[in-house]
């Protein structure tokens, strides 16, 4: 029996044809009201109801006017990020903003914040009690297994990840009108079944590359990969979400999809199903 709360999109086809990530709508170079709008006409269409939206990557993504953590907002990135989670609520969409996106940057980047480890904390704190007015869950970053460069692979180590976990939990929530607090769930995005104390929910890449080896991954083979992180997280009281797996639109990942969201403790996976 299928527990599917989460149905997100996070591969679509634009308006140009070309195949994007809906993780960098909210604040990259680039991105545009229209581009925003277009995309929830994309969540109607499939049946999506949540977005994960990533704030921080240091090739395209900033909210400062320079440097991390040292300059002034930049005004525009922050209005899009902000009107966008609002148009997307009042659509009925649930909004899960995504902080940092790894591999770890250096100096040479664009937008660098990782170099500046003594600010990530407070980023967390000013970020997470911002958003929580609108924000339906939180999650520390793409990809955070992943290292910096091909020779070095350590990404965030399972401390790291805990602690930043630990600091967003403490302003991830929001008091209602009548003084009821309401916890924000918090999680992260990995490829494998590392799991963090801290965390409320697992989000999950598949080991496959979505993009070229989606349609090729047998339905058997995903499956098994998510029943065993699947089996892991219960133990931990954590659901799961699958949050990346198969950019295609086609018959194999409707199938994959469909046969993600049986397995016990899976509470999301993509669109289409």
């Amino acid at each position: 029996m299928s527990n599917i709360i989460i149905r997100s999109k996070l591969f679509y086809i634009d308006a140009d044809g070309a195949l994007q990530a809906s993780w960098y709508l909210g604040n990259a170079d680039g991105t545009s009201v229209a581009k925003q709008n277009y995309y929830i006409r994309v969540m109607d269409k499939w049946g999506a109801n949540t977005i994960f939206l990533n704030i921080l990557n240091d090739t395209f993504s900033t909210i400062y006017s320079g440097e991390f953590m040292n300059s002034s907002f930049h005004e525009g990135k922050v209005n899009l990020y902000f009107n966008f989670m609002r148009r997307l609520k009042n659509a009925g969409k649930l909004v899960v903003p995504v902080f940092f996106d790894c591999p770890r940057g250096d100096s040479s980047a664009k937008y660098p914040y990782w170099i500046y480890g003594d600010r990530l904390v407070p980023f967390l704190r000013i970020v997470t009690k911002a958003l929580a007015p609108l924000a339906d869950g939180y999650v520390l970053g793409i990809e955070t297994h992943r290292g910096p460069t091909i020779t070095d692979q350590r990404g965030l180590s399972t401390t790291e990840v805990n602690a930043a976990l630990g600091v967003i939990k403490k302003y991830a929530y929001r008091v209602d009108n009548e003084g009821v607090r309401h916890n924000i769930p918090v999680g992260t995005h990995e490829v494998g079944d590392r799991m963090f104390s801290n965390a409320d929910f697992k989000g999950v890449e598949t080991r496959n590359h979505p993009v070229t080896q989606g349609d090729s991954t047998p339905v058997a083979d995903m499956v098994a990969e998510v029943s065993g992180i699947a089996k892991r997280a219960q133990a931990a009281g954590q659901p799961v979400i699958v949050m990346e797996s198969n950019s295609s639109e086609g018959a194999q990942a409707k199938a994959q999809n469909q046969a993600m969201a049986q397995i016990d403790g899976v509470v999301g996976v993509n669109c289409p199903m």
